[in-house]
């Protein structure tokens, strides 16, 4: 009997398909093995590279950091080059195009506002022009720097970071402006206050002066640097914009390390930077110590990449900074160097008018005064190219036209917002700086150098083999009088010659300290004023919260070590909690598990510890009695609440018990702050109950308080995002030493922290080579590479990596020659 139907078809027809299917698969394996194999991320052996001046030998130590060999310092530069192409391509190629307005010729219409607003403030077009003015020298060795880094490009091939092959783009060209242009960028992130000013115009169109004050409060309250009623003048101006509303432009796909470079401009709340100095007199070994740790956004790969460079004239080690070619922090073998931000008020806001009969025209002292024009072409991925115009005023870029939230504020037909910066003054030879303060050759020398940094401004404590310590604010800030204009809290009317700037503070003038007799140096992002000027450089200075605890735990023993250092940056003790604890323990909430909740926060001190029920209950509580209190403002409490932690209104207004900011305006009755407090309570263990469950035994700040290092521009990518970033439970909170800083409405999760210790490095002058650093991800850009993201357990956990200029170990070499 025959079989019925006939199988024979269709095996016919499958066995092509399988064998082309298997086929195809072989391929991928083969491509990928391949690319595994050839991809050059742990370069050894030995490369010819035309463009050489002389052979260059780079040896890894066991922390993979390079020390770079060479016979000059251009080809120091140039193999420093070369390793920021071969190690970090993608996170170079990203800096090139973030500095310079093209991330939407490769990553389409999303990024169309960043490229504008950047085209728009001319960061390029300043660095082109700054380049020009620099030294013959410094030119030289960024050109050095810059072949360096094309020629790393060129040697990849087609073995591509994966980034290229996903965005459909490949290295671009690298020339010494855009290590310029790069620098700004950072100066960008650091440089100031505007977007405070931004928000107390805003502010303006709905609340008196003396309740911006008390929503934005002075460093010390009830004494602002201004007596001027400045809603009053916006008001009798009509500047705003009687339409006023909510924006939401905020894309969900791309990182906040790409966002801020728009949104958040001007400095957030709790970011900052802690360092520190004892003298000999206050340590075990009788010589100093140092410890810094900036506070920048996290990001994948590491914002730093730490190498030793070794030529005649130049023997440094540290951390640098991929496109800018020279250690930005670090040590040479007599003196060690750090930062923080000094956060000076180096950009005013002006609100220019508009001629109604000719808007090419504006309102200037002595009459009408033409914009300056450029036209401005950015290609779009997927899109045709956006054509616009950008405007410049006396006072600087016209950002009204490009920055919806200053387009929304004003009345955009008859005032625009013009941006001044010192920044982009033609004069700025910061990078210039950094090359001469590379090549010090003591801790004077170091000093002379500073005098070339113009922005951003830091604050600089440093320490010496000969038992020295000291401290300079270095860089460029307007001079300012008490008591005289708006000094700079709020945007002023352009045509008024009163509210120009009159030059910058001498270098003289700035705050500076030398060996003090207490033995100790510290900053912490605090207000700093100079002996001999009364002026403050800002008027938005940060709570004194890391400073103050900085100098309780040195005070707290009279002679440190280096281990001590590590305790020290290790702490998550928050004083910017303390002062909430006494109405937190009073309250009397109704939930549920309000009990066991009181009963685990009796003996909560504030310390933010990542294991911490108490901790997690307490920030909850935090932040919804922030939000009770000032959500009345709307969108632009909830525009800005996350940017803005509003911890210096907070507890300022909880002061005082029967606080009118205290009271729900949506009820009939009158809320003191205790109930307010305690509906701020309920709301918390709500929250928390449904994203943790009820067993408060499992609750741990550290299931909150994630640290993300983001990867630009695949962080929110599903399945990609996890690939790249690169996660860890993290303490601490935005008011701690060991800061970790809530993302609060910025994130689905308002507790995860983008910004904390970016690196810590702690130098012992006893001996500099039991110097040591850390890090949140690792050398390698590489994503498939175990060195992306090695250090992250160690970050996490305060261990650290020796940071020596002669290793007794290294684990490969790879040599450069021209032949």
């Amino acid at each position: 009997m025959k079989p019925i139907g006939n199988s024979t078809g269709p095996r016919r027809f499958l066995r092509p398909i399988l064998w082309t299917l298997g086929t195809v698969l072989l391929i991928v394996l083969a491509i990928t093995l391949s690319y595994l194999y050839l991809a050059q991320s742990n370069p050894s052996g030995k490369r010819v590279i035309k463009s050489l001046g002389d052979g260059v030998v780079i040896t890894f130590d066991e922390a993979d950091i390079p020390h770079i060999k060479a016979n000059s310092q251009s080809d120091a530069l140039f193999a420093l080059g070369y390793l920021h192409a071969t190690e970090r391509s993608w996170q170079m190629e990203m800096n090139r195009r973030i500095a310079s307005g093209r991330l939407s010729e490769i990553l389409g219409s999303e990024t169309v506002s960043i490229d504008r607003f950047i085209r728009t403030l001319g960061v390029k077009h300043a660095a082109e022009q700054q380049f020009d003015k620099y030294p013959v020298t410094a030119k030289r060795l960024l050109q050095a720097y810059a072949d360096g880094v094309n020629a790393g490009n060129t040697q990849l091939g087609w073995v591509l970071p994966v980034e290229y092959y996903l965005t459909g783009s490949k290295p671009g060209h690298w020339s010494p402006t855009d290590s310029v242009a790069w620098m700004l960028m950072m100066a960008y992130d650091l440089g100031g206050n505007w977007h405070k000013e931004l928000q107390r115009l805003e502010l303006s169109q709905f609340l008196t002066t003396k309740q911006i004050w008390e929503v934005m409060p002075p460093f010390e309250v009830g004494e602002p640097v201004t007596n001027m009623d400045f809603a009053k003048i916006y008001q009798d101006l009509k500047v705003f914009n009687p339409k006023a509303g909510p924006i939401n432009s905020r894309s969900k796909n791309l990182p906040a390390t790409e966002l801020s470079h728009v949104d958040l401009m001007g400095g957030k709340d709790g970011v900052g930077s802690n360092n520190w100095a004892l003298s000999g007199k206050l340590t075990a070994s009788g010589k100093p110590l140092l410890a810094n740790d900036p506070h920048l956004g996290l990001s994948a790969p590491a914002i730093w990449y730490f190498a030793h460079l070794d030529a005649p004239g130049l023997n440094v080690l540290g951390a640098t900074l991929p496109g800018i070619p020279a250690v930005v922090l670090g040590r040479t073998d007599k003196f060690a160097w750090s930062f923080t931000n000094t956060n000076p008020d180096v950009q005013d806001l002006y609100i220019e008018q508009i001629d109604e009969k000719n808007p090419g025209m504006y309102r200037g002292p002595d009459g009408l005064l033409p914009f300056k024009v450029r036209q401005e072409i950015i290609d779009i991925k997927g899109a045709p190219p956006l054509h616009f115009i950008v405007k410049e005023t006396r006072h600087g870029p016209v950002i009204s036209d490009s920055y919806a939230r200053a387009k929304r504020a004003i009345d955009t037909s008859r005032y625009a917002l013009a941006l001044r910066w010192t920044a982009l003054d033609i004069e700025n030879q910061s990078v210039a700086g950094l090359l001469e303060i590379n090549r010090a050759k003591d801790i004077d020398a170091f000093k002379q150098a500073l005098r070339k940094n113009y922005a951003p401004m830091q604050n600089v404590v440093m320490a010496d083999s000969d038992g020295n310590i000291a401290y300079q604010a270095a860089g460029i800030a307007p001079k300012r009088l008490l008591h005289q204009g708006l000094y700079g809290v709020a945007p002023a009317p352009g045509w008024e010659k009163q509210y120009d700037w009159n030059g910058y503070v001498p270098f003289e003038q700035l705050p500076a300290s030398n060996n003090p007799e207490q033995g100790w140096i510290a900053t912490a992002n605090q207000r700093i004023i100079a002996t001999n000027d009364p002026n403050p450089l800002t008027a938005d200075w940060d709570l004194s919260a890391r400073y103050d605890r900085i100098v309780d735990l040195i005070k707290a023993r009279n002679s440190h070590d280096a281990d001590y250092m590590k305790t020290m940056q290790a702490d998550t003790v928050s004083l910017g909690a303390t002062p909430l604890l006494e109405l937190f323990k009073s309250s009397s909430p109704t939930h549920p598990l309000a009990a066991q909740a009181l009963e685990i926060s009796k003996d909560f001190h504030g310390d933010m510890r990542v294991d911490s029920a108490a901790a997690l209950i307490f920030n909850a509580w935090a932040d919804q009695l922030t939000r009770n209190l000032f959500s009345r403002l709307s969108y632009l409490f909830s525009e800005n609440y996350g940017e803005r932690n509003y911890r210096g209104a907070l507890i300022a207004q909880v002061q005082n018990p029967n606080s009118p900011w205290c009271d729900n305006p949506k009820t009939d009755v009158i809320e003191t702050c205790l109930e307010s407090s305690n509906d701020a309570f309920n709301k918390a263990l709500d929250y928390l109950s449904n994203q943790y469950g009820n067993d408060l035994k499992k609750w741990s700040w550290g299931k909150a308080h994630i640290a993300i290092s983001e990867h630009r521009p695949l962080s929110k990518i599903p399945v990609l995002g996890k690939l790249f970033n690169i996660e860890t439970p993290f303490p601490g909170d935005s008011n701690s030493i060991n800061v970790g800083r809530l993302e609060l409405l910025r994130s689905n999760n308002p507790y995860q922290t983008l910004q904390a210790p970016s690196l810590r490095a702690i130098y012992d002058f006893s001996d500099l080579e039991k110097s040591l650093f850390i890090y949140q991800a690792g050398q390698s850009g590489w994503v498939q590479s175990k060195l992306y993201r090695n250090m992250n357990p160690l970050w996490a956990k305060n261990e650290y990596l020796p940071l020596q200029m002669k290793p007794e170990t290294s684990k490969r070499t790879l040599e450069l020659n021209n032949k």
